[in-house]
């Protein structure tokens, strides 16, 4: 039996997830923002014994409070809200920084310093991150958005550092092209240009994703922390 908080779980990407990993014993919490009835349509899929909808922005204190507050007692938790705009930095406006670094940074240290506390004193429990391919690989448009994520990788570490030694496993995935409505509307041009960058000539799906995300959250991968697992088709490396 577990309780498990998935923020962006509204997105494909975060949905395929909790297709993957849910259970019919699991507690689970379904985070999203603006897409309530993509909510409902996964509640309803899942075999999970309790689901909970909780739809709000991240980039809001009070709201986040409250999420804050659901999340105690988690034994999983996956960060794969984000917000991600495009635009060169000096035409990006103080208010699409600041959501940016509260939505994909601030609301994961804040969950992450809830549900810790819990997980060492069980000794037990583990957390996924959801950086991007952005924090490798320099992508134009994507300075401020890029660099959040590259705060999550370090963040993973760091984190896990702290938190192995008494059983809680920190992890991150770092997806690359991935057919998602996330991919549409960051980038300006084509699916088929993009796969012009991937080794494997296709973009990634997100059950691809799910897959590596249900290992790392899994008895399997016992011994992996602090790890960041590239999913990108060969994109990052120009193969």
């Amino acid at each position: 039996m577990r309780k498990i908080l998935l923020t962006g779980a509204s997105s494909e990407i975060g949905a395929a997830i909790c297709r993957k990993i849910a259970e019919s014993d699991d507690e689970i919490i379904l985070h999203g923002f603006r897409n309530v009835e993509a909510l409902e349509q996964l509640r309803d899929e899942l075999p999970c014994r309790k689901t909970v909808i909780s739809a709000g922005n991240l980039a809001d204190s009070g709201y986040l409070s409250d999420l804050i507050k659901a999340a105690e007692g988690c034994d999983v938790l996956v960060n794969c809200a984000a917000a991600t705009l495009s635009a060169p930095l000096a035409q990006m406006s103080d208010a699409e920084i600041d959501l940016m670094i509260s939505v994909n940074l601030l609301a994961m240290i804040r969950l992450c310093r809830e549900v810790v506390p819990g997980m060492l004193a069980r000794r037990k429990g583990s957390i996924l991150n959801i950086s991007s391919v952005a924090a490798s690989r320099g992508v134009r448009g994507q300075t401020v958005y890029a660099g959040t994520k590259g705060f999550i990788e370090s963040f993973t570490r760091s984190l896990a550092a702290e938190c192995s030694r008494k059983g809680v496993r920190v992890n991150c995935i770092a997806p690359g092209p991935i057919d998602a409505g996330s991919l549409k509307g960051l980038l300006s041009y084509t699916g088929d240009e993009v796969k012009k960058n991937v080794a494997l000539n296709r973009l990634g799906k997100p059950e691809e994703v799910a897959a590596v995300a249900a290992f790392l959250l899994s008895e399997s991968a016992s011994f992996i922390v602090g790890e960041v697992v590239h999913v990108n088709g060969g994109f990052m490396y120009g193969l």
